[in-house]
């Protein structure tokens, strides 16, 4: 398994940063922090997420190194086509899905309309 500075690098040229100072600025730190962090050192919870959004990369991954760089991008496992009613969606739900999705279009269009469920 490879450490988190390892992974920051990894990031790093997966994104094609080639000006770390660029980065530095982009995060409100010293250029010396992000070399600091490419070495394993220690890193706040804070500057770890604002590292993770700027390069675009899972927060698992780059702390933890569970999962992918890409993990936090992973569609989900069904989505609706554009051109699918909602019939054609109800037709693959099973009774107590398509159940709770009634309930929550009558929820919906309850708080629309401004009565009580």
């Amino acid at each position: 398994m490879s450490t988190r500075g390892e992974r920051i690098r990894e990031a790093l040229t997966a994104r094609g940063v080639r000006k770390q100072q660029a980065l530095a600025a982009e995060l409100n730190v010293h250029e010396s922090a992000v070399t600091r962090w490419k070495e394993n050192k220690q890193m706040s919870l804070h500057n770890a997420m604002a590292l993770a959004a700027s390069l675009d990369v899972s927060l698992d991954w780059l702390l933890l190194g569970r999962g992918t760089m890409d993990s936090h991008r992973a569609a989900p496992a069904w989505r609706p086509a554009d051109s699918e009613t909602l019939g054609q969606i109800a037709q693959r739900l099973g009774p107590r899905s398509l159940s709770l999705l009634l309930a929550m279009i009558d929820s919906m269009t309850a708080d629309a309309s401004g009565r009580q469920t």
